[in-house]
């Protein structure tokens, strides 16, 4: 990840957990609109799981040969964010990986 992706990663992160904390219960539905409010469209969001009382998210944030994507955990108040790389082209895939 380069210096601009490190520097737009924190942005990305301290908005998604802001608006997270807030959803009670973090169903995958909730956790998408939630992420579509912030202007993150259905096409750059990925691997919605829930597991638990949880849902996990990747957001596709690559644009103009950046390898920027955000691994992400809505977990009501204790919701982390942390940033991901993909391959700067092709198919969204996550190549490593800071677990929340």
């Amino acid at each position: 990840m380069d210096r601009h992706d490190g520097c737009t990663s924190v942005q990305h992160e301290q908005r998604i957990i802001e608006a997270l904390q807030m959803v009670v219960d973090p169903t995958p539905a909730k956790v998408r609109k939630t992420l579509n409010s912030l202007g993150y469209i259905d096409e750059r969001i990925h691997g919605l799981k829930q597991d638990g009382k949880t849902t996990r998210f990747y957001l596709d944030l690559r644009e103009n040969g950046g390898r920027l994507c955000e691994a992400g955990l809505a977990a009501g108040e204790t919701t982390d964010v942390t940033p991901c790389v993909a391959p700067a082209t092709g198919p969204f895939t996550v190549q490593t990986e800071e677990q929340p």
